[in-house]
């Protein structure tokens, strides 16, 4: 997982998994927007779609 930025619930575009990553750089609103992280089930970088915001940062603060 990411270690900068805040919490996100998202799903995976390319298999279609749920997962909670970290990431500073969400293209569009932060609440509904897409950023690029590994899928360890795809085997690559595929685009992630924030499902919901479960920590505002990595300080722990929602």
């Amino acid at each position: 997982m990411g270690h900068v930025g805040p919490l996100l619930s998202a799903r995976c575009t390319g298999c279609g998994k749920t997962s909670e990553k970290r990431t500073a750089e969400i293209v569009g609103d932060r609440s509904s927007g897409s950023f690029q992280h590994v899928c360890h089930s795809c085997q690559r970088v595929t685009w992630w779609n924030v499902l919901e915001l479960v920590e505002a940062d990595a300080g722990g603060g929602r």
